[in-house]
């Protein structure tokens, strides 16, 4: 009987870390998303920085492509900054190693910056630093 219930223990503890780990990382992958989310909303330049992957791709609704440079450069002309509201809904968070995509609705509101979107978000944790490296929008329409 000893031995039974020792072994069912150790068979459950490597399960047990892993879910703790994976809710530990999703928490910190929620808290940079909302990071994000507000570096957007006030077009914070230094947050971008700290957050964006130097090989940063995006991708725009338009279908435009830019790397971080022009990322941050297109942002002087952003609705996002001038909305009354921006919020996210719909988040999911899938891991892959060291790789996390998460996937949600985006929203802003305000007099001509209305706005509702889908975006993927594809975070890369490098020499112990999650940074966004990929970005992805697509307008849903009204």
């Amino acid at each position: 009987m000893k031995k039974t219930t020792i072994l069912l223990l150790l068979c459950c503890l490597p399960a047990g870390g892993f879910a703790q780990t994976t809710g530990w990382r999703r928490t910190e992958i929620l808290r940079l998303e909302d990071r994000w989310r507000e570096a957007q909303h006030r077009n914070d330049k230094a947050a971008f920085d700290q957050l964006l992957s130097p090989d940063l791709t995006f991708i725009g609704t338009s279908g435009s492509f830019r790397n971080k440079n022009g990322f941050i450069a297109s942002r002087n002309n952003s609705s996002i900054p001038r909305a009354n509201t921006y919020t996210y809904s719909e988040l999911s968070v899938r891991f892959y190693g060291d790789t996390a995509i998460v996937t949600g609705r985006e929203e802003t509101t305000g007099t001509g910056v209305t706005f509702q979107g889908r975006f993927t978000h594809v975070w890369a944790k490098r020499l112990g630093k999650w940074l966004l490296v990929a970005i992805q929008r697509t307008d849903i329409t009204p």
